[in-house]
């Protein structure tokens, strides 16, 4: 590589790499390479990491390698890309949270994506009098181990979670029993991973 070309190490990560790399850490836990308090400290720097050069030093002393970066394109469909890609992150929101409780209450703004990585601990997310992004839609990616996370919906707000993928985790519901045909107006798409921990969806006023 050439000191004109940009390295494709320093390239942004998406939550789906972040994700990726939670699970090669899960499943190197899972085979004893990894105890306890390793996977904790490798997912929560997995769970923060910018680039994939953030990545790799989480693999190096595994039989497996980090997510690798994508092939740098030539210089005009970079800058092409670039521009792109500013425009879509002006509408990402990154939390990350790890051992706390983390909480957005009252009359917050919602982005339009929020991604959301949480390591134990409790996330909550109440969108009673939260100022909604316009069009109808927003989604909420989330990356959480061992995390009680809990949303909190007005009615004419629904939310979708088939896009969430659970692993020894209890995932329910109860807002939409309490749903009112043809009232919604708002329709947060979730997806992501969870490992262990919940995630609870309540209509506003349940304590």
């Amino acid at each position: 590589m050439s000191t004109d070309e940009p390295d494709p190490r320093l390239l942004r990560v998406s939550h789906a790499d972040r994700d990726r790399m939670v699970e090669i850490l899960r499943d190197a836990a899972a085979d004893g390479r990894l105890d306890t308090s390793e996977l904790e400290e490798r997912v929560e720097r997995a769970l923060n990491a910018r680039t994939f050069a953030d990545l790799e030093p989480l693999t190096e002393d595994l039989p497996v390698a980090a997510p690798a970066p994508p092939a740098v394109p030539d210089a005009l469909a970079s800058a092409s890309a670039s521009a792109e890609v500013a425009g879509a992150a002006d509408e990402v929101v990154r939390w990350q949270a790890a051992g706390q409780r983390f909480r957005r209450e009252g009359a917050w703004t919602v982005p339009r994506v929020i991604e959301l990585g949480v390591i134990g601990g409790s996330a909550r997310l109440d969108y009673t009098v939260a100022r909604l992004p316009e069009g109808g839609r927003s989604a909420l990616r989330i990356s959480t181990s061992g995390t009680r996370l809990r949303l909190t919906v007005p009615p004419d707000v629904a939310v979708d979670l088939s896009g969430v993928s659970a692993t020894g985790s209890r995932v329910r519901d109860h807002a939409s029993r309490q749903a009112v045909p043809g009232a919604v107006t708002h329709v947060i798409t979730v997806t992501g991973t969870m490992f262990g921990g919940s995630l609870r969806v309540d209509p506003s006023g349940r304590s």
